[in-house]
């Protein structure tokens, strides 16, 4: 398929649901790429991951692709952009777009950014674009601005601003998602105003029959659970998926009652008026059982699975997922060999009860009397290393087992989404698993 060039914009507003997340609006007409200085990033972009799309139509490669290796003139993190970057934009992920860094010079740069998404024709289109300001910014023909950020060195982050005022967000990654890709729902146990809850269930099989060693991943909040759109989007970690399908794993991905596309409420400690999560212990902890009934059902569920090793799983998870994971295994310490805890912590330490809700979160994993591994990183917007090595040590003085280990990271990067960069923990990681002879 050859380049085209067609109407971005025109496409937005037509495809794309009429919402406030991704696409709206209110923004005010496009400034000259000439003149901007500071691209204003919606505020929400850093809970936002790097998935797959789940778009109906898929942002295929044109067959002239022509990728040059930067050469040794150009600085080492300009060279990090070169190669091809996938993801997801837009409300619920329906937008697919790459982004294909073809040549970078000491001047400019000449990519690709291909969008697809259902009820649209393919957008294609080469440009030359240059860094400015940590950036990467470029104009399509029709006016519209594109710019891309480098989180860390596996995920980029796109703004598309257009001439009219629309606009649409999302992240993209250099790691290729795993392919044995399938969602499946749960029946539960479960009852919400009288009816049964099924929940989502994401899994990333490796080559073969099985039965494979299992990791079930546990999702995080929504940064400050203001924003509810965000409730709606499942959660998976396509990097995660790789780095354990490639070494003979199945991992799983339970969608907790009222995310992604499982049934119920998404409660996990809220305010009454819903409009954030709350700070008060009394309202804040009653969140944490109703998470640990979900997930008792997701383990449930895999136990009936063929392809499952049940003798040969462990448990593990993100933020919330990570401290979750911790919990659950002394609550059920018969059902996991191990734990791996990415920055887990269930209320950031901004709110004044954190550290209370926090520890005695953690401590009631103690029982489960094996070794846990936890990864935290510094320059975490929720949990410092500080207060996260205050909740290990509490962990480990109520009987816990574990090791805590702090990941190296850039001064620019965000220590809270590591769990995206296996570059970073794969070492400890794989040496986790072999001290568990799994």
């Amino acid at each position: 398929m050859g380049l085209q060039t067609l109407n971005p914009m025109k496409q937005f507003t037509v495809a794309l649901p009429a919402v406030s997340f991704f696409l709206c609006s209110c923004m005010s007409p496009m400034t000259p790429l000439s003149t901007v200085t500071k691209t204003d990033w919606p505020k929400f972009m850093p809970n936002l991951e790097a998935d797959l799309s789940e778009s109906a139509v898929a942002a295929e490669m044109p067959v002239d692709i022509n990728i040059e290796a930067p050469p040794s003139s150009v600085a080492s993190q300009l060279a990090q952009w070169s190669g091809v970057w996938s993801g997801w934009a837009g409300q619920g992920r329906s937008v697919d777009v790459k982004l294909i860094v073809e040549k970078i010079t000491a001047s400019e740069v000449t990519m690709v950014v291909v969008r697809a998404m259902a009820g649209a024709s393919l957008l294609t289109q080469r440009l030359t674009a240059r860094f400015e300001g940590g950036e990467l910014r470029g104009v399509l023909t029709s006016g519209t601005s594109v710019t891309y950020r480098m989180r860390n060195l596996e995920t980029v982050e796109l703004c598309w601003r257009g001439s009219n005022g629309a606009w649409m967000a999302g992240v993209m990654s250099k790691s290729e998602g795993a392919t044995n890709k399938s969602i499946e729902r749960i029946a539960t146990e479960l009852i919400e105003n009288g009816k049964a809850i099924s929940l989502e269930m994401v899994l990333f099989k490796p080559s073969g029959n099985g039965p494979f060693p299992t990791l079930m991943f546990n999702h995080g909040s929504t940064g400050w659970g203001n924003d509810a759109s965000l409730f709606k989007a499942t959660w998976t970690s396509p990097a995660l998926a790789r780095f354990f399908n490639e070494r003979g794993w199945l991992i799983a991905f339970p969608q907790r009652r009222g995310r992604g596309k499982s049934d119920g409420l998404y409660d996990e400690g809220m305010e009454l008026d819903r409009s954030a999560y709350s700070a008060r212990p009394e309202v804040s902890l009653p969140g944490v059982d109703r998470a640990l009934d979900d997930m008792d059902e997701a383990v449930a569920w895999l136990k009936t699975r063929p392809e499952v090793d049940r003798g040969r799983m462990i448990i593990g998870g993100q933020s919330r997922g990570g401290i979750l994971s911790v919990a659950f295994s002394g609550a059920r310490p018969a059902e996991f060999r191990g734990v791996i805890n990415f920055v887990g912590g269930w209320m950031g330490e901004g709110a004044q009860a954190s550290e209370a809700v926090n520890t005695k979160t953690f401590q009631r994993g103690a029982p489960f009397g094996r070794p846990t591994l936890w990864l935290h990183a510094d320059n975490d917007p929720f949990y410092s290393l500080r207060h996260s090595r205050k909740n290990f040590d509490a962990f480990i003085a109520a009987g816990g087992v574990g090791s805590f280990h702090i990941v190296p990271i850039g001064a620019a990067q965000d220590g809270h989404h590591i769990v995206s960069v296996p570059s970073l923990w794969r070492t400890t990681v794989e040496r986790y698993l072999a001290d568990l002879n799994l």
